[in-house]
């Protein structure tokens, strides 16, 4: 049974106000980025939630697992137990329990976790009533922040945990909408060390992005290029406001994010291969100063073209380099280039200029040898 909801697009309606989540997800992601690589999974952005992770089973038919986010930052403050932490957690429980609905197949051990997740430190407190004092009950706090970043619902104080079931009940109440209780077993807050302005968000990107991947040389382009795929589904509006996992449109599929980051680590592979080599191959193939000078953007522009399947020379050059491996026939990269751009000129019609085929000819190396 789809769900159908009146809120359903009032993220994509607010977009100028989502780079908070949408930094967010990709800060989670690249953190714990070697536990994403291995497994089968999709991200969905303004879809059910803020965004979510969705892991499947091998052979894709079935969901396992879920981990769904509500990402809210706070100015100036600390989070408290109050009507509009109340509101937040109200939220989130009704996503699981939408989650539980959604039509998707799902394992018959499917699991999800729910959590809200904040850059403001989160205080949350209990104060005895006068007869508790009686009997001995003290004051309780319990914080997230840097020394304690997450929590599941069940690990907070039993006091603290009765004071926001009832807040929460209270708020249900008064709106009039249903209280999904059973969810705060799936209930988790989470603490992230992100700064609340968007441009220090992106520089923290980029810092993530440098000690994660340190042969990265250009990890700025390389967030970008990462935050492009998020951009592409957050606008997507949720057709007829219905909302399920079963919508392509609202999803990054986890192989996007892959082969994304493997372009990265090969365009550096090629940078890095082009200055070992670049004195050797500009003289061999009389390359202009201007494209020495701008050398990187070449290359990724070049890599622009070998992914598009459209451009069928750049293709055939793909393909032919993949066939082919030349590396055990010759004892310099000059000789060998020059073998790969003769064979392919020779077997197939080009239109491309020599320059241009020597550069696929050069980034599809790197990618497969």
């Amino acid at each position: 049974m789809t769900t159908r909801k009146k809120a359903a697009n009032a993220g994509v309606d607010a977009l100028l106000g989502f780079e908070f989540q949408r930094n967010c997800a990709l800060y989670l992601l690249l953190d714990d980025y070697d536990r994403f690589k291995g497994r089968e999974f999709f991200l969905c952005i303004e879809h059910h939630d803020d965004f979510l992770f969705c892991y499947r089973t091998n052979c894709r038919s079935n969901i396992k697992e879920i981990h769904s986010y509500q990402a809210k930052k706070l100015s100036g403050n600390v989070w408290t137990i109050n009507e509009r932490f109340s509101e937040v957690i109200a939220k989130i429980l009704e996503v699981g329990n939408d989650l539980i609905s959604d039509p998707a197949r799902k394992c018959p051990n499917y699991t999800h976790e729910l959590t809200f997740v904040s850059n403001t430190d989160i205080k949350l407190n209990y104060k005895p009533n006068a007869k508790e004092k009686k009997d001995r009950k003290e004051e309780i706090t319990y914080l997230l922040n840097e020394q304690n970043c997450k929590c599941g619902f069940n690990a907070i104080p039993d006091e603290i945990k009765e004071k926001i079931n009832k807040k929460v009940d209270n708020f249900c109440k008064k709106k009039k909408i249903t209280y999904h209780k059973a969810e705060l077993d799936n209930f988790c807050i989470q603490w992230i060390d992100f700064p609340r302005n968007k441009n220090r968000q992106k520089d923290s990107l980029v810092g993530l992005m440098s000690r994660k991947f340190s042969h990265v040389s250009d990890p700025l382009a390389a967030i970008e290029l990462l935050l492009s795929l998020f951009r592409e589904v957050e606008a997507v509006y949720n057709q007829g406001k219905v909302v399920t996992l079963l919508d392509s449109s609202k999803r990054v599929e986890g192989d996007e994010v892959k082969k994304a980051i493997d372009i990265i680590e090969t365009e550096q592979k090629t940078f890095e291969f082009w200055r070992n080599y670049s004195t050797e191959l500009c003289h061999k193939f009389r390359v202009p100063i201007g494209i020495q000078n701008h050398h990187k953007n070449y290359i990724r522009n070049t890599f622009e073209l070998l992914k598009d399947m459209s451009n069928n020379e750049h293709q055939i050059i793909k393909g032919f380099i993949r066939e082919n491996d030349y590396s055990m026939d010759y004892h310099s990269h000059g000789d060998m280039f020059d073998a790969y751009v003769s064979d392919i000129k020779s077997q197939h019609s080009m239109n491309l200029k020599d320059i241009d085929i020597f550069f696929s000819t050069l980034c599809s190396f790197v990618e497969y040898y």
